[in-house]
């Protein structure tokens, strides 16, 4: 007779095993006969002593080394290094030279200094054609200096002989021209120089009324001779006596040192020293 099932019990599909069963035996190994006992359980992983640990092996040859935590690594070959903090860096060759053409270049006012500047420039220059900058705008700004140094001497010369050619000499000067001179109806003045001749419609210091060959005599004395002796006749020859007023007078103007032959402009201007605006008389 079976024995009813608990409830709470789940059934068991297989049956009940009694105390009296038994199990079924294990089916056959395809394989062999193995170990009959269960294979012990693995060893526990044991603790690696790290202070009678050896090192590691050095590393193949041709494979880089891990640096050692916390040295820097050293840079791999071809690579170039970092540079050190504060560490001065190497100047650029060439640059030095484009500081010493810059500094020559400022002495060309001597022709010297500009020679040797410029030349510097252009060796730095030509090094520069490589692509790095060998102190480039520096021997630029040589050149320039060198160039303004070498071409103002020439330009104030060419100046100088523009503007003493623009002056006119006293014994060039023709009755009817119209001057501007320095000092002419100053009379402090112990010369009158700087004698231009201008258009009469221009603003002008004085007008040529008459002129006069010295004599020997004249030339001389003329000095201590009066202005009248020497320029009323010709002013009268001349017909322009009527042009000389209170507010109208002349002088004499001749070379510094004269001689016999040398010309005597008798000019007439503004006795309170304005410019005339016109011919006289006109």
């Amino acid at each position: 007779m079976s024995t009813p099932q608990d409830p709470a019990d789940p059934q068991n599909p297989y049956g009940t095993p009694g105390s009296d069963s038994t199990p079924p035996p294990p089916p056959p190994n395809p394989y062999g006969t193995g170990p009959t006992e269960p294979p012990s359980a693995p060893a526990a992983p044991s603790t690696p002593d790290y202070s009678s640990a050896p090192p590691p092996p050095p590393p193949a040859y041709g494979q880089p080394q891990p640096p050692a935590y916390g040295q820097p690594q050293a840079p791999a070959y071809g690579q170039p290094p970092f540079p050190q903090y504060g560490a001065p860096q190497e100047q650029q060759p060439g640059k030095g030279m484009a500081i010493a053409a810059l500094i020559i270049s400022f002495f060309g006012c001597v022709f010297i200094g500009a020679l040797v500047a410029i030349p510097l420039a252009i060796v730095v220059l030509v090094r520069s054609r490589g692509g790095q900058n060998h102190g480039k705008g520096l021997a630029i700004s040589a050149i320039v200096v060198s160039l303004v140094t070498l071409a103002l001497p020439i330009i104030l010369l060419v100046a100088g002989v523009s503007y003493v050619n623009s002056l006119t000499d006293v014994n060039d000067l023709d009755q009817g021209d119209c001057i501007t001179a320095d000092g002419l109806s100053d009379e402090n003045a112990k010369s009158v120089t700087d004698i231009k001749t201008v258009d009469c419609s221009d603003k002008h210091d004085g007008e040529v009324i008459a002129v006069v060959d010295l004599t020997a005599d004249q030339a001389q004395n003329y000095t201590s001779t009066p202005i009248s002796e020497i320029c009323g006749p010709a002013i009268d020859a001349a017909g322009k006596t009527d042009l000389i007023t209170e507010s109208v007078i002349y002088t004499s103007l001749t070379v510094s040192d004269p001689a016999a032959g040398d010309q005597a402009a008798c000019v007439a201007y503004n006795a309170d020293g304005s410019q005339l605006t016109g011919t006289l008389g006109s």
